[in-house]
């Protein structure tokens, strides 16, 4: 018996040209191909016509004329061969997992805290927490991880370890947060270290090696860190329960020059920092920061915010106590918008989400405790996000009640004003049966007006743990 083994290579299967993507951002896309170099046509679909859009004289194209929120397919022909078809584009939407658990790692270990922001190209960049990586019952080599989206090859690139950072504060806490220059594309992560301190992560090649710089002068434990970057300029908050809030600024390429002050507070009150602050960047590139305080020696409560040279202002100010009091930030569309959770109506201890928003900052709406479809209640963690045109996305949990919600989890609100509110979460419209209590909960609009909404999922679903992001259809 004898056998036959025929051997073909890859552009020749192929029927010709071996297509490939080259690179691929919001602006251009970079294309190569072997085989026949030229003269090739070059043809792109959004959909399922291709149409032509340019005649290569080499074996290379740029296509620059894209939208930058648009998957393009692509294919080239020469001498009458079709090449192979590649893809290329932003997330894809419904749910994705962009960083499944590993095998034998315990599901709650894996994302217990977490932080999202948006890369040079508008697409999602995560960090988030591995507690005991190497699962021998020691925590002190928690580290913090990160991962994003590759457009060219249309998938999550491995999750990068970008610090040890030990037995770190995460329960109804964000610890870690991360954010981008998207004019220089680098990105940063702020995260508390081995319970004393905190240290700034930077990364100038995409996320692919991390350099850390501790922060000057913060030799207590923290437990709350937000970040923004704004053209080369960084701003961080910190909360420390041993040595209380800070606002820090700087050139983000030179973070031992920050200028560091205190979150104001007035005579007799204090900040409980039970509670996380909330950074957001307003219209004008300026920071906007909230916090919760408590009167000291009294029954009082309230929720500050404050833009940094400017007065503070009091959102809400109640007597009455929460469990978790916690709140979030941000700014869209010319308004500022607070979400927080606090027990307003005498009535209703069960819904403690509330929101209320700002032209300026300063003056406060009327608060509008926000509604869920079912029988559950409301509670943190919770986040929320504001669109182009002030359209307001809330996030939160749901940890008790007599039965579950109509659209499943997470519990998503929506308003167009901050005063009528429905909810509905993307769960049952995906297939999904998600948990109502995740360890972290966070939203976030892309410039497209299109939300993200990422959390930590421990049970098993058709997704699988791990951290799930549902990208808006």
């Amino acid at each position: 018996m004898r056998f036959v083994i025929a051997v073909l290579c890859l552009g020749e299967l192929a029927g010709g040209q071996q297509l490939r993507v080259r690179s691929a951002t919001a602006r251009s896309i970079q294309l190569e191909w072997d085989g026949a170099a030229a003269p090739a046509t070059v043809e792109r679909t959004t959909g399922s016509a291709f149409q032509k859009i340019a005649t290569a004289s080499q074996a290379t194209y740029e296509d620059k004329a894209i939208d930058p929120f648009a998957t393009y397919r692509y294919r080239v022909s020469a001498g009458g061969k079709t090449s192979n078809e590649v893809v290329v584009g932003p997330p894809p939407t419904g749910v994705l997992n962009t960083a499944p658990v590993p095998k034998g790692t315990e599901p709650p270990k894996y994302g217990t805290a977490s932080a999202i922001a948006l890369d040079e190209n508008g697409d999602p960049i995560i960090a988030f927490e591995w507690v005991d990586p190497n699962g021998d019952a020691d925590n002190s080599d928690s580290d913090v991880r990160f991962v994003r989206w590759n457009r060219a090859t249309r998938k999550w690139l491995p999750p990068v370890q970008t610090q040890v950072v030990g037995d770190i504060q995460t329960q109804n806490r964000h610890p870690i947060s991360i954010a981008c220059d998207r004019k220089a594309g680098l990105f940063a992560i702020v995260s508390p270290v081995v319970e004393k301190g905190a240290s700034v992560l930077v990364s100038k090649d995409g996320g692919a090696t991390w350099s850390g710089t501790p922060i000057s002068g913060i030799g207590a434990t923290v437990t709350s860190t937000a970040i923004a970057i704004t053209d080369g300029t960084a701003h961080v908050v910190l909360a420390s329960p041993e040595s209380g809030a800070f606002y820090l600024t700087g050139p983000i390429d030179n973070i031992s020059s920050w200028k560091r002050e205190p979150l104001p507070v007035a005579s007799g009150w204090k900040q409980a920092l039970e509670a996380n602050i909330g950074l957001a960047i307003d219209g004008s590139g300026k920071p906007v920061i909230a916090w919760y305080e408590e009167q000291d020696g009294g029954d009082g409560r309230r929720f500050q915010v404050w833009k940094p040279g400017g007065a503070v202002s009091t959102a809400i100010e109640t007597k009455r106590s929460a469990d978790s009091p916690d709140l979030a930030i941000a700014t869209g569309g010319g308004k500022t918008g607070l979400l927080f959770e606090t027990p307003l109506d005498e009535k209703d201890e069960d819904h403690g989400v509330w929101y209320t928003q700002s032209a300026d900052a300063s003056s406060w709406s009327k608060p509008a405790k926000l509604p869920i479809d079912g029988p559950r209640t409301t509670n943190p963690p919770l986040d929320v996000a504001i669109d182009s045109h002030g359209r307001i996305a809330a996030v939160f949990s749901a940890n008790s009640g007599s039965d579950t919600t109509t659209c499943n989890y997470p519990v998503l609100s929506r308003s167009s004003d901050g005063t009528s509110w429905k909810t509905c979460g993307p769960g049952k419209a995906e297939g999904g049966d998600f948990s109502p209590q995740p360890a972290n909960l966070h939203v976030i609009e892309a410039s497209n007006d299109k939300a993200y909404i990422l959390w930590q999922e421990q049970s098993d679903n058709k997704f699988h743990e791990g951290m799930l992001l549902w990208h808006e259809h």
